[in-house]
């Protein structure tokens, strides 16, 4: 009779040795999988319920929190493999504190981690800076990228709009302190409009870009600008009034005299007057000094290239007369028109001839040169008192008449008079 398997038999040796068998499992599985503990850091944070602080009149900036950094414990064949994508991280604004402090959940994308493996977090709140959205208009300015090229005037510009409406975080609107729009002019010879770009400056003028919760209620101005070739002309002063007795005028000396202008009928004007009741030299002794705004002369829609010469300043020279005599041999004084069959003697050896003028004309004044002659047209026979006459260099002009005594004789028989004819011929003009 065959023995039968009776499997109380030795039970205590049997729990032990399943008992030895799991403890031994155990330790054989730590060994080989031991548990661990890791850093994982830069896991982005997701807000949620954002709309509970972006309500239309406020917005929000992160300082602290928007990544964090956790630990995870468990098996080091599942931390070793981890990386940040393993993980969610979540701030629901719904939680915001009154500080603005939101807490950060952070769990396993996967959730059969949960089972294995902890998360320790390091970062446990997301900091915010909550601002208020705020509206400020400003003036759109125009700054030249580059200027005209030489030769061109740039006249009337204008921009449409003239102003721009921001709508940003009050930290912006309190950084934002100029907005242009910057024509490039380098290229231009004639009238453009054009649109343009806006660009936003700070106070210290470094330029800055609107943020994602910043709105401007234009992106680009209309510029317009009227450019016109330019033309140099002369300036022509003129003066009113006589100078004092004893003196004259001599010329008007301005620091410029000529300059360049610009417009759109420049072609047309030949110089730019300046009106004698600028320059009033009545009963002047001495020089008249004035200035001038040259640009009050050019007529409409005329413009100065160069507007820093607006005012130019002149002179109005005035120099004393002086009075001089020269003894004039009367051998130097022609006579012409003699009557014929007769002579003519100047009883007189010299004559004095007292000229008016500046003193750099008598100083030019070559004695030599002058010419001089009596007209014995209608003389008779005898002594005749006759009025000489002179032809003055420029400048100089005669005080008073000057006259001789001319004696008319009879020729004797067969006598020639003076050459009439000659004398006609070569006689110099009269001074007028």
């Amino acid at each position: 009779m065959k023995k039968r398997l009776n499997l109380t038999n030795n039970i205590n040796l049997k729990l032990l040795s399943v008992i030895a068998a799991i403890i031994l499992w155990i330790i054989v599985v730590n060994v080989e999988d031991p548990e661990v503990t890791r850093t994982i850091d830069g896991i982005p944070v997701t807000p949620v319920d954002e709309e509970v602080v972006l309500n239309g009149s406020q917005v929000y900036t992160i300082t602290s929190g928007s990544v964090v950094r956790i630990r995870v414990t468990g098996p080091r064949s599942e931390v070793d493999k981890m990386t940040k994508d393993y993980f969610v991280a979540q701030a629901p604004f719904t939680e915001k504190s009154n500080v603005d402090a939101v807490p950060i959940y952070v769990s396993f994308r996967n959730s059969k981690y949960d089972r294995t493996c902890e998360i320790i977090q390091d970062t446990m709140s997301m900091k915010l800076k909550i601002e208020d959205i705020i509206s400020k208009t400003y003036e759109i300015n125009i700054e030249h990228e580059n200027e005209l090229a030489e030769g061109y005037y740039l006249g009337k510009e204008s921009i449409n709009p003239t102003t721009v409406t921001v709508s940003a975080p009050k930290s912006i609107i309190d950084t934002l302190n100029k907005v242009t729009v910057e024509p490039d002019l380098s290229a231009q010879t004639e009238n453009i409009s054009m649109p343009l770009n806006l660009h936003y400056y700070t106070g210290s003028g470094s330029e800055m870009t609107l943020d994602n919760f910043s709105t401007a209620d234009i992106k680009t101005a209309t510029y317009s600008a009227d450019i016109y070739g330019v033309r140099e002309v002369p300036i022509v002063f003129n003066t009113t009034g006589t100078v004092a007795d004893g003196f004259k005028f001599v010329e008007v000396v301005g620091s410029l005299n000529s300059v360049k202008i610009a417009g759109e009928d420049v072609d047309g004007i030949e110089s730019i007057e300046v009106p004698g009741e600028l320059i009033n030299i009545s009963g002047a002794s001495m020089d008249v000094t004035k200035e001038i705004d040259i640009s009050a002369q050019l007529p409409t829609g005329v413009y100065l290239y160069d507007s820093s010469q607006a005012k130019i300043s002149v002179i109005a020279k005035i120099e004393p007369l002086e009075t001089k005599a020269y003894n004039i041999p009367v051998s130097e004084i022609d006579k012409i028109n003699v009557p014929q069959g007769y002579s003519a003697v100047i009883e007189e050896s010299q004559v004095s001839l007292v000229l008016i003028g500046l003193a750099r004309y008598h100083d030019e004044m070559d004695i030599d040169k002058l010419e001089a002659y009596v007209d014995l047209k209608n003389t008779v026979e005898g002594d005749n008192e006759v009025i000489v006459k002179f032809s003055l260099p420029d400048g100089l002009k005669q005080n008073d008449e000057v006259r001789v005594t001319v004696r008319i004789e009879k020729n004797d028989t067969g006598t020639e008079s003076e050459t009439e004819t000659e004398l006609e011929t070569t006689s110099p003009q009269e001074d007028n």
